[in-house]
């Protein structure tokens, strides 16, 4: 049997106060007089504490009929509780049907299997058998009941017995909320890479020298993945369909490495765990372009790793900045990207960060039809990926890409970078969070290095030589970027 303690939250109690006290009946036996002055003293502390206690001493007057009293109190809709207090008397009589408490039994045991008075009728139990068990009737077996056995509980237990006759529990069960966009979105989970993302999650977390090495044997398997999953594309078809639907296929795998990504941010110590990371992505970053050995190969085969190596980059730098690491934010941005090899001539091996922002082209096939653009379907992928709810969000995945296209902006870069994501962003004229904290002085000598520039004087020249610019405005169907409103320039550095 258990305990009202452990189960007064299986009942539906109501938490709206009541204007009239709790009209409450206490049924026990005349077992003795110490009994009796036991049930007395708890009925007239009841009442001291706000119960309307019915209590037979009291309210059975001479030349009442005794039997039509209890049976009015157990049955009358205005006593919305009966405490039934239990020793082995009471148990006894209830279950031989006699005496007073007997007949009582007799109206109470229907009305406790009654759905409509499930909460009206709890025990109180004051003794208990050899076995300890409590002494409960026979009909009351295995139901909610309040446990006075124990002069060292008797605080607690009447404290419980209080808060369910004045609907008070101690632990109100929280308001249903809505399952997370994130959850209904989902796609079936990366089973194939899950066991070594665990077990790198674990070592990244523990701090455990084989973190590197966890990290590495993760990217093998995903990457192993990530090429089985490249789409089929025929000579003369439309490849962009196939191109989003291996992009949906590869979500849940790239969800999986975002989220390492996350834990690695937050949790690494060894610097080659964070190389490890960066070394992943670089290897996503080559499926881009084609492998000289890959036969045969469309022009469009690359599309899908584009997208997704695109998207991961932008958790990257949305997830450090996020987290406040901006010496993160800048490793990235910095790292020489082997991504592409060269072609000879003497070009470089190496890229800058922008080398992740590459055109799908198969997506203009989208761009012809009213209505929708290459812009909106990126945007609209990167919502997929980073839905409410989700680490980072898209909210932050925006700020990186305005962060990343500011950095672009003030420098010659490998590529340019497009903030597909802020399509969304050409009406807002809130700044971006970092920009909001970079209102002191402090934060933005701190951001200054993410942004490409020495000091604010010089942000601030370029942000006037930029917003005379049509930036990206045909990217985005003739709407020009509120850069000054999304940068906060106005209200940078103007506190301490």
């Amino acid at each position: 049997m258990r305990t009202a303690e452990e189960c007064l939250n299986d009942v539906p109690m109501a938490i709206e106060p009541t204007t009239n006290p709790t009209k409450a009946f206490v049924s026990y036996s005349w077992s003795s007089p110490t009994h009796e002055t036991w049930v007395l003293d708890l009925a007239t502390r009841l009442r001291e504490d706000g119960v309307d206690v019915i209590l037979d001493k009291w309210d059975l007057k001479p030349g009442h009929d005794s039997y039509r009293f209890m049976e009015t109190m157990v049955t009358d809709s205005t006593v919305t509780k009966v405490i039934m207090v239990c020793d082995r008397r009471y148990a006894e009589k209830a279950d031989s049907r006699s005496g007073g408490v007997g007949t009582e039994s007799q109206i109470i045991s229907p009305q406790i299997y009654s759905a409509s008075t499930q909460d009206k009728f709890a025990a109180a139990i004051t003794e208990g058998d050899e076995a300890g068990q409590a002494h409960v009737p026979t009909f009351y077996k295995g139901r909610i009941f309040f446990d006075f056995r124990s002069g060292d509980r008797f605080e607690d237990a009447y404290e419980e017995l209080l808060r369910w006759l004045v609907d008070r529990p101690q632990h109100v069960k929280p308001k249903l909320g809505a399952v997370p966009e994130s959850i209904l979105s989902s796609t079936p989970t990366a089973s194939a890479t899950t066991s070594r993302a665990r077990r790198a999650d674990d070592a990244i977390r523990k701090g455990l020298g084989s973190a590197a090495p966890a990290v590495r044997e993760f990217g093998d398997a995903l990457v192993e993945e990530l090429a089985s999953m490249s789409p089929s594309l025929r000579p003369g078809s439309a490849s962009e369909e196939p191109v989003l639907a291996a992009v949906s296929a590869m979500r849940p795998y790239a969800r999986q490495f975002s989220d390492l990504m996350v834990t690695a941010i937050r949790y690494h110590e060894d610097p080659r765990t964070w190389d490890a990371v960066l070394d992943v992505l670089e290897r996503i970053g080559r499926m881009m372009f084609r492998d000289p050995g890959a036969s045969p190969w469309h022009s469009h085969q690359g599309d899908v790793y584009k997208i997704v190596a695109h998207q991961l980059f932008l958790s990257l730098v949305a997830s450090t900045l996020e987290e406040d690491r901006l010496d993160l934010t800048q490793s990235v941005l910095v790292r020489p990207w082997l991504v592409r090899d060269a072609a000879g001539g003497g070009r470089r091996s190496t890229s800058d960060f922008s080398i992740f922002r590459q055109h799908p082209s198969s997506l203009e096939e989208r761009s012809r039809r009213p209505g929708l653009s290459a812009a909106g379907v990126q945007a609209e992928l990167l919502k997929d990926m980073f839905p409410k709810g989700s680490t980072p969000g898209f909210e932050s995945v925006m700020q990186a890409d305005f962060a990343l296209f500011l950095r672009a902006l003030g420098q010659a870069t490998d590529a340019n970078w497009y903030p597909v994501s802020l399509i969304d962003a050409v009406d807002r004229f809130t700044p971006f969070r970092i920009f909001a904290r970079a209102e002191s002085e402090a934060y933005f000598i701190r951001l200054a290095p993410i942004l490409g520039v020495p000091d604010l004087a010089e942000f601030r020249r370029r942000m006037v030589e930029f917003g005379g610019m049509r930036i990206v405005s045909d990217f985005y169907d003739d709407e020009r970027l509120p850069l000054g409103a999304l940068a906060n320039v106005d209200h940078l550095g103007s506190r301490a």
